[in-house]
């Protein structure tokens, strides 16, 4: 009985943590996003002239695009499931793999 309670202690300390970094990540994405507004604004405010046909050579713009892409698939990887859950499965995977040639 005692090891059971044990193991139960033990997942719940697993799941804290797994809960822990989860939140760290979410809150990492939103400091990211705002940050992302702020500074986006001022370079594009700053640099961009108005002219699309000018757009191609203005770098600065093509940053800031470039930096919101990126955003948007770090986004993606952290709120859909299958992109999210992709290192648990991998890591179980691996692990069974690891037991069955033993």
């Amino acid at each position: 009985m005692e090891i059971t309670m044990e193991n139960k202690e033990f997942n719940k300390n697993i799941a804290y943590k797994k809960a822990e970094k989860r939140v760290k990540e979410i809150k990492t994405y939103y400091y990211l996003v705002i940050g992302f507004l702020i500074v986006g604004y001022f370079l594009i405010n700053k640099n961009y002239n108005g002219n699309l046909a000018d757009i191609a050579k203005n770098y600065t713009v093509w940053m800031v695009i470039l930096w919101g892409i990126f955003l948007a698939g770090y986004g993606i990887y952290l709120f859909v499931p299958f992109f999210n859950n992709w290192e648990e499965r991998k890591t179980k995977e691996l692990m069974n793999k690891q037991l069955k040639n033993k």
